[in-house]
């Protein structure tokens, strides 16, 4: 019969090395994943009075991955908000204003993420 020896095992040195690793890796992957973590962004977009309706796409590689419909009253602000969780990166923002005729006017913004602050666009002719 064999009795262990009483330092078999790993070595402290060799534990605290794979703590290191460990710790290393987990801070890499976690680095990798929070890069690609989607963001909320803040968007106003600034239109004239007589807008009474606005159309939003947020496209990225063709495909558009938000859309939104605004309507208002006369009267109401003159900007319309909205909070979009987005990953990383460049998008294009596509936006058709509609005034009182129902004539659309299409804008093309770009949007870039991670934003600072309130993205805002201005519409106003």
């Amino acid at each position: 019969m064999t009795r262990a020896h009483p330092t078999s095992g790993p070595s402290p040195a060799r534990k605290r090395l794979a703590t290191v690793i460990a710790v290393v890796g987990m801070a890499l992957v976690g680095g990798q994943l929070a890069r690609a973590w989607p963001r909320d962004v803040e968007v106003a977009y600034q239109a004239d009075p007589q807008v009474r309706r606005m159309d939003v796409y947020i496209v990225r590689d063709g495909e558009a991955v938000v859309s939104a419909r605004f309507n208002r009253a006369a009267g109401d602000a003159s900007a319309f908000f909205h909070t979009v969780s987005l990953q990383p990166g460049e998008y294009r923002t596509h936006i058709t204003v509609y005034g009182p005729d129902g004539r659309g006017i299409e804008h093309s913004r770009p949007l870039i993420v991670p934003a600072d602050g309130v993205t805002r666009f201005d519409l106003r002719e």
